[in-house]
C-alpha cells in the first residue's frame, strides 16, 4: 500500500474512491475505476467475513491506500491459502485481502464502499462451495405483524388436490387425478359364449 507521500506524489489520473471500516479508524481510497469486482463462495472468505459469500472489487496495489487509520489494521496470514487478510483492530471489519500468486493486486471488501467504484461483480470464484442456505433472488413476500422483514415462503410438501399435471423435473407429469376411472357403459361388455380363435400352432406354443 502506498503511503499518503507517495500519494501526493503520483501523477495518477482520474478520480478517487473512499471506503470506510465500520467503526471509521480506518480508510481506505482508490482510483477510479476499480480493475475489476466478484463474488467469493470459498470456506475461507466466507468464514473470514461470517456471510455466505463475499463480494471483493480488485485493482493495483499501487492504485490502492490507506488514507487513515495504518496502524488501526491487524493482519493475518493464512498459510493453506497462500493469503493475507487485514482487519480493523477495533471493530473487526475485513479491509484487504491480498494472495501470494497476485503480488501487485489487492482486493478490498466492496460494501466499504458507499459510492460506485466503476465495476460491477459480474464474476463468481469457488462457486462450488455455494452453501444450500443462501439466498439465490427466490421470491420474497412481506412477514405478516412484522413491518419491515420480507421472508422466502417454505416450499408446500403436501401433495396438489385437483390437479391433472404436474411439474417434475423441468416436464409436466399426469396425477393419479389424470387417470378417471371409466363408466361400466363404456366398456366392452364380456360375453363367454364368444369364441376368441387362436392363431394355427399357439396352443402349442404355449404348452
Amino acid at each position: 500500500m502506498e503511503s499518503l507521500n507517495e500519494r501526493a506524489a503520483s501523477n495518477l489520473s482520474g478520480g478517487r474512491v473512499s471506503g470506510r471500516c465500520l467503526c471509521g479508524a480506518v480508510e481506505l481510497e482508490i482510483d477510479f475505476p476499480a480493475f475489476w469486482a466478484w463474488h467469493d463462495h470459498s470456506a475461507a472468505s466466507r468464514r473470514a467475513h461470517g456471510a455466505a459469500y463475499a463480494t471483493y472489487i480488485g485493482c493495483r496495489r499501487k492504485h490502492a491506500r490507506v488514507v487513515k487509520g495504518q496502524r488501526s489494521i491487524a493482519r493475518f496470514e493464512d498459510a493453506m491459502t497462500e493469503s493475507t487478510r487485514s482487519f480493523c483492530s477495533r471493530c473487526g471489519a475485513p479491509l484487504l485481502y491480498e494472495r501470494k500468486r497476485s503480488p501487485h493486486m489487492v482486493n478490498i471488501p466492496r460494501a466499504l464502499f458507499s459510492g460506485r467504484t466503476g465495476r460491477e461483480p459480474r464474476y463468481h470464484v469457488a462457486i462450488e462451495e455455494l452453501q444450500d442456505w443462501t439466498y439465490t433472488g427466490n421470491r420474497l413476500v412481506p412477514l405478516k405483524g412484522y413491518p419491515g422483514i420480507v421472508w422466502e415462503r417454505p416450499k408446500s410438501r403436501r401433495r396438489p388436490r385437483d390437479v391433472d399435471h404436474v411439474e417434475f423435473l423441468g416436464r409436466r407429469v399426469p396425477t393419479a387425478r389424470a387417470y378417471r376411472p371409466v363408466k361400466a357403459s363404456a366398456c366392452p361388455r364380456f360375453d363367454p359364449n364368444t369364441v376368441v380363435s387362436s392363431p394355427p400352432g399357439h396352443a402349442d406354443r404355449i404348452r
